[in-house]
């Protein structure tokens, strides 16, 4: 991971989990067989897809699991199911593909039901290695069940597919969870009770058992095969076998890297060591594997044939596509289709293809998804697809149909994935498809090009043609596309949902249904869509005066940590890990404010703005409106967490508006401070930051908030910081008594109390800031200094100003402005 931490499983807690494990393949086996009807072939093709659930469980599970609101790749499970089941998809209507999809998710919400139960044993997946020697244990026992599965695939090339074999694959080393030393053992276990209730598959999984009792054994099998080349993806022997005699573990070394190494002897070596060792060695050869890879890869020449591609889908333009649609709901929907279009719909489309192509006999596999947020995705498909142009040329034709009408381009590239001996790795790669990065500006981002004339423009966009009208609307073939594809998953959908947030440990808390608990009058439905934008601001009625807050945020050095990664397996675990701890430092941070002090109803009227207000919270891309009262403490716990929940850190930027400011506006507007907040450090990983500005009578766009921060920041000295530390955030606004969401709760609950309170904190501020909007920098800095010197010790004013001049990284860099500005954002939202 990017802070390069060893993580220790809590074996008490793992044990715990092997009833949940058994029971969750029991109850996906006999959903499978009364799913095909008690045909094994079907059946053992959707338990196969079935049990991938658990290892994709960050894909299936939204950020707070609701009664409507579908997410890309619910629909993406609901397809992997309904695909055994159907003759036929529309993937050339994206409308009549996305209604057949949402009617299909209802008889699947069994399955996601159940899917959002498998936190804990994904989290223990995630973190307990395929192999725990030093050198070897970088990489998940998630990761490699699922690679050694698509190898598995891939190597059945031009056959029937055989998916008893899949679930082989990854089922074959689960034992490693519960019994490390004997885990061919537990794993037949496991599968001998998960055979005693299946009724439909017990021929198959008979079958899987044997497979598994012999993965270890000198046998030809496709499963063994498949295993060997999976685990030689992930081990760099000769590299780690050169580096041992440097370290202080290498007399484990003929016990734990020889041939005939026994497990439990190893195990027994290292633990003598203790975890500081431990801990050190597998840093420091991982650091050698790091440090040696690129030798090991220079002029290396694979031969023979590929068995396996990787398409890379990318979506250029994004922000351009997200913001030409000036409404909360379409703008919330589009946020929607770029997960939906890179991901699921381009999986959709391979999948259809191969389909025909194999004369309806293969599949691609779930696992073949590698990844899908942000804008792109990885696909694996097989090589009898045809030539890597004729994969490209499918996806581009049958996407060029059904997307044209939402003016959506994608740029498609097709490289080697695995040989019969060879699997390249994720850095060898990346390297090829940068070199091939310039494909993607040979796409326009502009849209469609039209003729001039005397042709009236869409009401909505003010750039396209308008073709109808629709809600007194003149509007053009795009806009009036994602309206009609936003009513069922716009600002309304999200009203009438029912959200259920569950604190570990308990049963279940009390629903939170945001059209029940917002408190917002007059209550009738249009009126509830007009005013979406004050109702995420806190409005109580239509002349409350209170602003929202975007926050947008974005991993720090994704780019060059994703693109430093060595092997797949490690790129599906960082890329897992990201969006699984992203969802979850959000859903935590919001049972932080139900569990806070406080009048209950005030505290679910307040999650249930901030669960209305979320555009996009997916990978490293998060973008949220809030009321702008709770904006800055929500988004300083949430982002406290993310180097502990995803590895990364996070640059951060929040600007107030008022709700009537036009959203595209404010949505380049906040991506700017976004992008000027991230501090600039010399460690991988960085530190989380945030920058904050309120805009009260001024537009904010993208060029406005350059040019703000050009005046405010001076090139030799300042008062406006911007990339603030969320741990200084974090100290101010315990200073302020602001950190607790029982008091923010409270204020916000009692908005003419909230605002005297916050008015009586911001006025010390105040008066710093009218000193130095007149003032020269070190004029200020005196009056500050004078002011300190006046003030009782401990007091606020004698606090603030030790904040304040403690200054950044010992340069002439002091955050007035800033604070005030968190101070400002608190009170514009009360």
């Amino acid at each position: 991971m990017p802070d390069k931490r060893v993580e220790f499983v809590d074996e008490s807690e793992v044990q715990s989990l092997r009833k949940d494990v058994i029971d969750t393949l029991k109850a996906f086996s006999a959903l499978a067989c009364e799913l095909a009807n008690n045909n094994e072939t079907i059946a053992t093709d959707i338990f196969a897809d079935l049990i991938s659930i658990i290892y994709k469980l960050p894909m299936v599970i939204s950020y707070v699991p609701s009664n409507r609101l579908s997410t890309p790749h619910e629909y993406f499970f609901t397809y992997i199911v309904y695909r055994h089941m159907a003759d036929s998809i529309p993937v050339n209507d994206i409308v009549s593909l996305l209604k057949k999809l949402e009617e299909q998710r209802k008889a699947m919400e069994e399955v996601l039901g159940y899917a959002k139960t498998l936190r804990r044993i994904y989290e223990k997946l995630l973190h307990v290695p395929a192999d725990t020697r030093p050198g070897y244990n970088f990489t998940s026992l998630a990761s490699h069940l699922q690679l050694s599965s698509i190898l598995v695939w891939l190597l059945q090339k031009g056959s029937v597919d055989l998916n008893y074999l899949r679930i082989a694959a990854l089922l074959h080393d689960l034992g490693k969870l519960f019994n490390p030393t004997q885990h061919v053992i537990e794993s037949i276990k496991i599968l001998n009770e998960v055979i005693e209730g299946a009724e439909c598959l017990k021929s198959n999984l008979t079958r899987v058992k044997s497979l598994v009792e012999q993965h270890h054994a000198p046998l030809e099998t496709i499963l063994n095969d498949a295993d060997r080349l999976a685990a030689a993806t992930d081990r760099f022997s000769e590299i780690v076998k050169g580096a041992i005699n440097n370290t202080k573990i290498r007399e484990c070394y003929n016990w734990c890297y020889g041939k005939d190494a026994k497990t439990k002897e190893c195990m027994e070596c290292l633990e003598k060591y203790g975890k500081e060792t431990y801990s050190e060695e597998s840093k420091g050869l991982y650091e050698v594997i790091y440090s040696e890879i690129n030798k090991a890869f220079n002029g290396q020449k694979t031969e023979g044939n590929p068995i396996g591609y990787l398409v890379y889908v990318d979506f250029p333009g994004i922000q351009r596509f997200i913001t030409s649609f000036p409404k909360l709901r379409e703008m919330s929907f589009a946020s929607f289709l770029v997960d939906f279009v890179t991901s699921v719909y381009s999986f959709i489309a391979l999948d259809q293809a191969y389909y025909e192509k194999t004369g309806k006999k293969s599949r691609i596999p779930v696992e073949a998804l590698l990844s899908g947020y942000g804008g792109h995705s990885y696909i694996i498909v097989r090589s009898d697809f045809g030539s890597k142009d004729d994969v490209k040329t499918i996806l581009g034709s049958t996407s060029s149909s059904a997307l044209s009408k939402l003016d959506i381009r994608l740029d498609v590239k097709v490289v080697d994935f695995a040989y019969e001996k060879y699997v390249r790795n994720y850095k060898e790669i990346y390297d090829e498809m940068k070199s091939k990065s310039y494909e993607r500006y040979l796409i326009s981002g502009d849209g469609k090009i039209y003729s001039y004339g005397l042709h009236r423009v869409c009401d909505n966009c003010g750039v396209r043609p308008a073709v109808d009208v629709v809600e007194d609307e003149y509007l053009c073939e795009t806009c009036k596309l994602v309206r009609e594809l936003s009513r069922d998953r716009g600002f309304m959908a999200k009203l009438k949902s029912t959200y259920y947030l569950v604190e570990e440990g308990k049963e279940s808390n009390a629903p939170i249904s945001p059209q029940e608990h917002i408190k917002f009058d007059p209550k009738d439905n249009e009126t509830f869509s007009k005013y979406a934008m004050e109702i995420i601001a806190g409005y109580r009625n239509i002349s409350d005066t209170k602003y929202v807050a975007f926050i947008k945020a974005d991993g720090n050095n994704a780019g060059k940590i994703f693109g430093n990664t060595i092997t797949f397996s490690e790129y599906v675990d960082k890329s897992f890990r990201l969006d699984y701890g992203v969802k979850k430092m959000f859903y935590d941070t919001l049972l932080d404010i139900l569990r806070a002090s406080g009048d209950e109803s005030v505290k679910k009227d307040l999650v249930s703005r901030i669960l209305l207000g979320v555009l996009y919270l997916g990978g490293d891309d998060i973008t949220i409106l809030a009321p702008s009262a709770i904006a800055v403490p929500f988004a300083t716990k949430m982002f406290k967490r993310s180097l502990e929940y995803t590895g990364f850190t996070f640059k951060v930027g929040i600007i107030s508006v008022k709700p009537d400011h036009p959203v595209q506006f404010a949505y380049g507007a906040v991506n700017t401070l976004m992008e000027e907040s991230k501090i600039q450090t010399t460690v991988p990983s960085g530190k989380s930051s945030i920058g904050v500005l309120v805009f009260s009578s001024t537009l904010a766009s993208e060029g406005v908030v350059k040019n703000d921060l050009e005046n405010y920041r001076k090139k030799e000295e300042s008062l406006l910081v911007v990339s603030n530390d969320v741990d200084d955030i974090e100290k101010f606004l315990k200073i302020m008594e602001l950190d607790d969401f029982g008091k923010l709760v409270e204020l916000y609950g009692n908005p003419e109390e909230g605002r005297k309170i916050i008015r009586d904190k911001i006025r010390p501020l105040e008066n710093f800031v009218n000193y130095a909007d007149t003032h020269e920098f070190y004029n200020t800095l005196a009056y500050i200094l004078r002011a300190k010197a006046r003030s009782d010790k401990g007091s606020l004013i004698r606090n603030l100003a030790d904040l304040i001049l403690k200054g950044r990284d010992n340069n002439f860099v002091f955050p007035l402005y800033d604070y005030y500005f968190i101070l400002k954002t608190i009170r514009v939202g009360m």
